[in-house]
């Protein structure tokens, strides 16, 4: 899952960039481990042909480092080669973002739990039948992308006009203008977000002002605790299963809706394993 950000405010004398800019492997979209790769061997090829030439040293450098910048990479096949020749262990550590960067040193479970959104039943957490109920009503308003557009670009402060949202793979993306600015496992997610969003800011004292990553993780904790899809009330099943980035394939934990079929939670299983590790070392 990726977060939805808030885009600068565009500045005339750079919006070329933008037309040349390929989005597919930039902003949100870019693969750090590609990133790594392509300045690397930019940096190999300066060097070597700056030994013959300084100043057309300095030039491949440049060219090298604008293509990667612009276009995610500057060597053709660049994701086979990553996925070929580097470690999974080092792709698993650029993919990963632990949890308690984006919360704060906030407890997800707790916070939720004060906040009415969860409580405890049978030693496990849920969210209240009332609660679940405000969310689904919530979700079936937003009949259209458009209005799932015009809600994210007024929970984020933007003009609706540069906000769009489209089915992307598997999941569901929003972009800004012409740059990608967040994607989530589905459309039902992307809904059920924007719901808990909105019923969180009426009811949670103090909600507005926390950052929009601490938002972001406290909401995909919510939507791991749905026992049923917002969208069409059925069974959320978790479980495990093997995806694949552009470079690298992993296991994921995953919750899905056995009715439609939407996912609604996911996260690398590798990182689950070791935020479970860290707890029972300071338990």
């Amino acid at each position: 899952m990726v977060r939805f950000t808030q885009r600068p405010a565009r500045t005339p004398g750079f919006d070329w960039l933008a037309r040349v800019r390929n989005p597919a492997y930039t902003g949100l979209n870019r693969c750090v481990p590609c990133t790594v790769v392509n300045v690397g061997l930019t940096a190999v090829a300066a060097l070597g042909v700056a030994t013959v030439s300084p100043p057309l040293g300095v030039a491949v450098a440049i060219a090298g480092l604008t293509t990667t910048y612009l276009w995610g990479y500057a060597v053709p096949g660049t994701p086979e080669l990553t996925k070929r020749y580097l470690p999974d262990r080092v792709l698993a550590w650029f993919d990963k973002a632990p949890m308690t960067d984006s919360l704060g040193g906030i407890d997800p479970e707790a916070y939720l739990r004060s906040a009415g959104a969860v409580v405890d039943i049978d030693g496990d957490i849920a969210v209240p039948p009332a609660v679940f109920d405000e969310i689904a009503t919530r979700v079936d308003r937003f009949t259209s992308d458009d209005v799932l557009a015009a809600t994210l670009a007024d929970t984020v402060g933007l003009d609706p006009d540069d906000v769009t949202v489209y089915p992307d793979g598997v999941g569901y993306a929003a972009r800004v203008g012409r740059q990608p600015a967040g994607r989530w496992e589905s459309r039902v997610a992307l809904a059920t977000e924007l719901a808990a969003h909105d019923l969180f800011s009426r009811r949670v004292g103090g909600w507005r002002a926390l950052p929009a990553d601490t938002h972001g993780a406290l909401l995909g904790a919510f939507r791991l605790a749905l026992p049923r899809c917002p969208a069409c009330n059925g069974d959320v099943m978790l479980g495990t299963e093997t995806a694949e980035s552009c470079c690298r394939a992993y296991e994921v934990l995953a919750a899905t809706c056995e009715g439609c079929g939407a996912r609604l939670f996911e996260v690398d299983a590798a990182m689950v394993g070791q935020e479970a590790a860290v707890v029972d070392e300071t338990a």
